[in-house]
């Protein structure tokens, strides 16, 4: 498979610790991507497009080390609402949909033990 990003390798994954507001604009993965949110775009003057750590396209796969991989829109976005911390940390998978969510995808297994460890 041409243009592979493997889901159960760590370097494919990004970490950033971001205040609020932080300029990023999600949208949802459709269902036949695996459910799930995105970042469709970065604000200019944002404080994710200043730091650099999250690109148009990322997945986001935990807010402050809890799972929402999967989850819908408004659950996963509530996530980062309800974070009270100074910077929400985000982790994101470098990757299209099908790649984390699809067959080649990451593990539960796998993901578990990544996020407890990161």
């Amino acid at each position: 498979m041409a243009n592979f990003i493997d889901a159960m390798d760590s370097a494919n994954y990004v970490t950033a610790e971001l205040e609020k507001p932080m300029g990023i604009v999600f949208e949802e993965n459709g269902v036949k991507e695996g459910g799930g949110i995105f970042v469709m775009d970065l604000k200019e003057d944002g404080v994710a497009a200043k730091e650099g750590t999250a690109a148009i396209g990322d997945q986001l796969v935990a807010v402050d080390g809890k799972k929402v991989y999967g989850m819908d829109f408004d659950d996963a976005l509530g996530a980062i609402i309800a974070s009270e911390t100074e910077k929400t940390k985000l982790l994101f998978f470098r990757g299209p949909p099908d790649q984390f969510y699809g067959p080649t995808g990451a593990s539960e297994e796998w993901l578990t033990e990544f996020l407890g460890k990161s």
